[in-house]
This record gives C-alpha cells, structure tokens and sequence, in this order.
C-alpha cells in the first residue's frame, strides 16, 4: 500500500473549480515533486492532504487511515504530516529552538527536556549551529528561517513531509542552502511531496515529477523522461517558460 494516497479530490472556491480530480500516490521513502503553472491547484492539494482545506470530494489516505474520513482526529493527522510552507510561518517572539520545540510539546506531549533534545537535533541535521539556535527569526536570514522552518517539521519526526514552494520567497544567493537540506532529506530516505520550480533538485531527488495544471494531473514520469521528453504539449510549453526564464535570470535547471 502506499504511504499516501489521493483518490479523486475535488476542491472548489465559490464557482472557481481548483481540483478536479486529482489521484496521486506516494509510497515510504519516495520524494515526488509537483509542477505547473500558478493558479493550477497545487499549494491547494498540499492544503487538502493535512486539512488545513477541506476537499469537497474525494478520498485522501495516510497509512491506510483515511484523512478526510468523517471522524478523523485532525490534530492527530497533521502530527504526522510535516508541513514546510513558502513564507516560514515562524512564530516572531520564539527563538529558533522554542519554534521547533513548540510542536512537540504541545502536540506531541513530549517533555521539555527531551523536546529539546529532538529539537536541537532537527536544527543541527538542518545546518542551524548552536550558535544561533537563540536567536529570533528577525535575526536570521531567509534561509536561515526557512531551514528552521524544515527542522520544526521534521523534529516531529512525521510520516511525510510536504514543501509548498520552500524556496520561492528566497534571495537568489539563499535558494542553494535550502535545496541542500532537502536533497539531504531525500537521500536519508524521508518521504516528501514538493511543490517547486527548481528543476535541478526535482532531476536529482524525485522519484517522480507530476504536472498539474487547471487542477487536472496531465502528465507524470520519471525527472529524465518528464523533463526531456515531455509527452503533452502543456507540459513542453511550460519547460520552455521554466528554461526561459532561468536563462534569464542566469540560472541553470542542472544546478
């Protein structure tokens, strides 16, 4: 069985339809990466899969539990879903350690002593040395904050990570450091589903590549063939646009 699964959700704002329909799975230890075009569902699947939207149809499914069953526990579901968002999320009046901490405490139940030692592990497996793991979001850089944002997920220690655009807000300079992290987390056998643009960390990490345009999946594959070998043309427009403007911007898809 995969570790996740979704089965034909749906999702609507008002009269705009933003899923419609969309399957996907994921089995324990794979990273899948998610592309498309903005406005195409994709920030709004991630939302779905940990309830923090409601799908109006469909099924989602983690370990054989299903999450949009009537009586779920949602605490309990998103205690298992690590979530990484695109504009860090830190609390501003915590230090770095109190935001990775807060979690395991409070949800967890763990006890402040070892809480700490959890959280100070995630931190350090992210590159936040011991030097700076006092410090306030509002003294670390952008990919500092986001790397503490990655090690609050996993210091609850979750059965899947999801990453929605995680280097999107960043400084140019900034993206390297955080793409690192989450190559490093592939490698370790973390099992992660990404919305991201950066094409040089889907062709090395991801097992699969998804295009999801206009809330319909239209393609998926391997990196090597979905990349190079697009079979849909919306997918080969969209690549084009993607090397266009890395080309622009100096940036290969290879680094």
């Amino acid at each position: 069985m995969p570790l996740l699964r979704v089965e034909d959700v749906h999702k609507n704002f008002g009269k705009q339809q933003v899923l419609k329909g969309v399957s996907l799975d994921i089995n324990k230890g794979e990273t899948k990466v998610i592309i498309g075009p903005s406005g195409g569902g994709k920030s709004t699947l991630l939302r779905c899969i940990n309830l923090l939207i409601v799908p109006d149809s469909g099924h989602i499914f983690l370990d054989n539990e299903e999450v949009t069953g009537r009586h779920v526990n949602i605490s309990h579901i998103r205690s298992e879903i690590g979530f990484v968002f695109q504009h860090y999320n830190l609390f501003m009046h915590l230090t770095a350690l109190d935001n990775v901490k807060l979690g395991i405490v409070k949800v967890q139940k763990i006890n402040e002593k070892e809480a700490e030692i959890r959280a100070l592990k995630a931190l350090k497996d992210v590159g936040i040395t011991d030097d700076i793991v006092k410090h306030y979001p509002a003294q670390l850089s952008g990919g500092q904050q986001q790397r503490v944002g990655i090690a609050r997920a996993i210091a609850m220690e979750p059965k899947i990570i999801l990453l929605d655009e995680p280097t999107s807000a960043l400084d140019p300079e900034l993206i390297g450091e955080v793409l690192k992290v989450m190559e490093d987390l592939a490698e370790s056998g973390a099992t992660m589903l990404a919305v991201t643009h950066e094409m040089g960390f889907a062709q090395k990490a991801a097992d699969e590549i998804i295009f999801l345009a206009n809330g319909i999946v239209t393609e998926k594959g391997p990196p090597q063939e979905l990349l190079f070998n697009p079979k849909q043309e919306r997918t080969r427009k969209f690549l084009a646009s993607l090397n266009e403007l890395n080309s622009q911007l100096g940036r290969s898809g290879e680094e």
